[in-house]
């Protein structure tokens, strides 16, 4: 598995480290809800969400929340993705499409939820092997600037060898910054842009690898919040 990933948000994100409880859970995490957008398990449990729509300013617990579940919890993605869509609680107020995998069993799976209304349809599909891109137009968009653009640069790169450096992988994809013309939010990379009296941008860059000896290399770029200096991390473990 290869993913690259940014985190644009007005939120301020918190650097990836790991959380050593009975989860150990790696990945950095929204300073509103203590969710994240992409982690990985000291298990080989897979999540990343991209939120569908608008964020929602006066939500509670945000669809970041759902990503850390799996994480955290014993179900399959299978099992996991049933549960989320049966249980409307879950998905009051939020709109999202979330991918949960399991290294172990090799099986991963899409589930979206489109509308932000509380009887919103949540939808469920496998994700076969290939390359893939994940954006708030959901799975393997093509209606975009910003997913033509994720799709063309890692197909091109993923058939190439990868970087002797992780980090590499995501300053060739995920640092792009064209835009069309009078949107700057339609960039792969968004440099801040005021909205609404508040400023969003892209503030966590990750790259994670996980090869098929089960290790795996994770690194990040992260800024907590607007105009903070940029920092660097790096982890690197074997599934057990």
């Amino acid at each position: 598995m290869t993913l690259a990933a940014t985190s644009s948000s007005l939120t301020s994100i918190r650097a990836a480290d790991w959380e050593w409880d009975e989860s150990k859970v790696l990945s950095a995490r929204c300073g509103e809800t203590d969710g994240t957008w992409l982690g990985i398990s000291f298990r080989g449990r897979v999540a990343f969400l991209v939120e569908a729509g608008p964020v929602n300013r006066d939500r509670i617990i945000g669809a970041e929340r759902r990503t850390l579940e799996f994480l955290e919890s014993n179900e399959s993605p299978e099992d996991f993705a049933k549960s989320l869509a049966a249980d409307r609680g879950r998905n009051t107020q939020i709109a999202y499409h979330l991918i949960v995998a399991d290294i172990a069993s090799n099986s991963m799976l899409y589930i979206s939820k489109q509308s932000f209304s509380e009887d919103g349809t949540v939808h469920i599909m496998p994700v076969g092997p290939g390359v893939h891109t994940l954006s708030s137009a959901g799975l393997d968009s093509e209606v975009g600037h910003r997913e033509l653009r994720l799709k063309q640069s890692f197909s091109e790169r993923i058939n190439r060898k990868l970087p002797e450096q992780i980090w590499d992988l995501a300053e060739e994809i995920m640092y792009d910054r064209e835009a069309i013309i009078g949107d700057p939010l339609s960039s792969i990379f968004v440099d801040d842009t005021m909205i609404e009296h508040e400023y969003y941008g892209t503030r966590n860059t990750t790259a994670l690898v996980v090869r098929p000896t089960k290790e795996v290399s994770f690194a990040e770029r992260n800024r907590a919040i607007f105009n903070a200096d940029w920092t660097m991390h790096a982890f690197f473990f074997t599934i057990i």
